[in-house]
């Protein structure tokens, strides 16, 4: 089976874990509304989380950056006066500054991430979603934040207004990522944040029409209820004025979704789910070691 995966942050992970080991032809399109020059170095963090959790060598502790890494450079930088909000680890910075000089070269982000994706030994292809560059910017009543900024730096605390998609009218979809899209028997929402991890993504014109022209495409909702598994998915939904439920994650996807997998806590979403045209499959969606992730993405792979 022929199987793209939508990826972005550490709601992701699990799914892609299990979806690997269903031994599938596996290429994961990965979200670039986080990417942020940072350090002096281009940081991709959903396109690294994705390598890093394929590759085996993922953070599942922490949910972000390389097991075992250390933060020597970020400690020298903070002692000669740097801010060091942004937390990179040391090898989180090798994969940084290797992704820098190949763009620096001339390569795109496609290729750079392909190169990185090969030498980690990841087993499958990882691709941005586009190749120019698309931000996250979130309005706040002290202006307007990236998502870095938003999350990280200010841990999400101020009020989200509105969410925009900065330099998402000049780009387009890749000529990989639509040939995996065209080739695959499924492509599978993972359950990422709708708004920052997927919607930069469908903000790229074309990119929902090239959803819509694939055999299937099956969504994992990341909410419980009217909260996600980890990060601030329900207070952006509210931002972009979609209801942070699965029944909102639903109506964002119906566009160009056939299924989508919900937490059997909200089997009673279902039949209004369906009134949208979606099959809705309701199961235990909380991915609990190695086995939870294979059960679910075999559920996800059968919707």
């Amino acid at each position: 089976m022929r199987v793209v995966a939508l990826a972005g942050g550490t709601g992701s992970a699990k799914l892609l874990r299990g979806l690997q080991a269903q031994g599938a032809e596996l290429t994961v399109v990965a979200n670039v509304g986080d990417n942020a020059w940072i350090y002096g170095v281009y940081v991709c963090p959903d396109v690294d989380i994705a390598c890093y959790t394929l590759a085996g060598i993922a953070d599942r502790t922490r949910g972000w950056g390389i097991r075992g890494d250390t933060f020597r450079m970020l400690d020298l930088m903070a002692r000669a006066g740097t801010e060091t909000w942004f937390k990179l680890g040391d090898r989180d910075l090798a994969t940084c500054l290797a992704r820098t000089q190949m763009l620096r070269e001339g390569l795109t982000l496609t290729r750079a991430t392909e190169a990185i994706a090969e030498r980690l030994g990841t087993g499958c292809a990882v691709l941005p979603a586009c190749d120019e560059p698309v931000q996250t910017v979130i309005s706040t009543p002290g202006g307007e934040l990236n998502l870095q900024e938003f999350w990280v730096r200010e841990k999400g605390r101020p009020r989200a207004l509105g969410v925009r998609y900065l330099g998402s009218a000049r780009a387009r979809p890749t000529a990989r990522v639509r040939e995996a899209v065209e080739k695959a028997d499924i492509v599978v929402v993972c359950p990422a944040n709708p708004v920052t991890s997927v919607g930069p993504s469908l903000a790229v014109p074309g990119f929902v029409r090239l959803l819509r022209s694939a055999r299937r495409v099956v969504a994992l909702s990341p909410m419980v209820g009217r909260s996600p598994f980890s990060g601030p998915a329900g207070k952006l939904m509210e931002a972009t004025k979609a209801p942070p439920s699965s029944l909102g994650v639903a109506k964002l996807y119906s566009r160009f979704a056939d299924a989508i997998v919900v937490s059997d806590r909200d089997a009673g979403l279902s039949q209004e789910i369906r009134g949208m045209g979606l099959a809705c499959v309701t199961t235990d969606t909380m991915m609990s070691g190695p086995a939870g992730e294979a059960r679910v993405a075999r559920e996800v792979l059968a919707a």
